[in-house]
């Protein structure tokens, strides 16, 4: 069998095919591969991160027939990658290549910089600099930067980006040397970021209930969303636990078992203990049960099941069911 360095989603499915297989059979698959295409794909295997077990059947199909469910494969990691290349490579070359890994990645001085500073230094730049720093990058930190640039900016070194081919190492160093030291004064300029719903959640959270509400209900007629943002940072779901027992009681009977168990499976042992002292015996037994049987419980489902946990709370407080916990000054 022979892998092949593709775009960026073959190097991924490549890199998740390597670390299911293991170290041994993963650098017999390597050996068959010219030193750059290994470096490239050593590269992705120590960026890889957790990997659900859809994609993992996915991308393996083939090799996992006899491997039964695979669970989630677990973030592999440098170690893994450096072992990998020295059983590829051989120990010096292979632990050379390894150290290369503990370097930090080209151009990521700039991803981490605030983008309309970092779009306002590279405005000066060469456009083929530019465009090599671009390609550098994660593609959404890039995008963020090449639409910040000038318009004019922009068609140009979109132009160059879609012409590169190979660039030497060295090359690629000192070209972002250069960058580096002649914007760096540019992204020195500090930038303080506010949450804008989360400060007015606070002021909100000092101000008392009735002149909450009527705050609110002013916001949400200029801005229905800045308004629904705002309830969400004056109480989440972490704030579930301080709810006094009554009206935490109130709450968990309004909500499914299925949906608590979601937004719980993440959840610190306090919280969930805390849920759990709240509920009828044979509620929590059920709760339990519900959260004994997920697997691979995405993200995004968690921040779902929780969102609907703190609607289900807000529509209580309008029923005047239960009080939702606020460091009120006054009624």
């Amino acid at each position: 069998m022979t892998v092949v360095v593709t775009p960026s989603a073959g190097r991924r499915k490549a890199a998740i095919t390597l670390v299911a297989l293991g170290p041994e059979r993963a650098a017999t698959l390597l050996r068959g591969l010219d030193e750059d295409e290994v470096r490239v794909l050593a590269g992705e295997v120590a960026t890889l991160g957790p990997v659900s077990p859809d994609e993992v059947r996915a991308t393996i199909h083939e090799l996992v027939r006899g491997l039964g469910e695979p669970g989630v494969l677990p973030a592999p990691g440098k170690r893994f990658a450096k072992e990998l290349l020295v059983r590829a490579l051989g120990q010096d070359r292979g632990t050379a290549l390894g150290e290369e890994l503990d370097l930090p990645a080209p151009f990521a001085w700039l991803a981490d910089a605030d983008p309309d500073a970092a779009a306002k230094g590279l405005a000066t730049e060469p456009a083929g600099a530019v465009a090599l720093a671009l390609a550098h990058l994660e593609p959404r930190a890039a995008a963020q930067l090449l639409t910040r640039l000038p318009a004019d900016d922009q068609g140009r070194v979109a132009t160059r980006i879609a012409g590169l081919g190979a660039v030497h190492p060295d090359t690629l160093r000192q070209v972002e040397a250069g960058l580096r030291s002649r914007i760096q004064d540019v992204l020195r300029t500090e930038v303080r970021k506010v949450d804008g719903p989360d400060l007015l959640a606070g002021l909100l959270s000092r101000a008392g209930r009735n002149a909450s509400r009527e705050v609110l209900q002013a916001v949400a007629v200029a801005s229905p969303e800045l308004a629904e943002l705002t309830r969400d940072a004056l109480f989440t779901f972490d704030d579930v636990c301080d709810l006094e027992p009554r009206s935490m009681q109130v709450l968990l009977r309004s909500v499914e078992s299925k949906q608590l168990a979601v937004a719980l499976s993440t959840s610190p042992e306090t919280i969930t203990a805390k849920v759990l002292g709240n509920l009828s015996e044979r509620a929590a037994e059920s709760l339990l049960e519900e959260m004994d049987v997920l697997r691979g419980v995405r993200a995004s489902d968690v921040a779902e099941a929780r969102s609907g946990v703190v609607a289900v709370a807000r529509q209580l407080e309008e029923e005047g069911s239960l009080v939702l916990s606020r460091d009120d000054d006054d009624d």
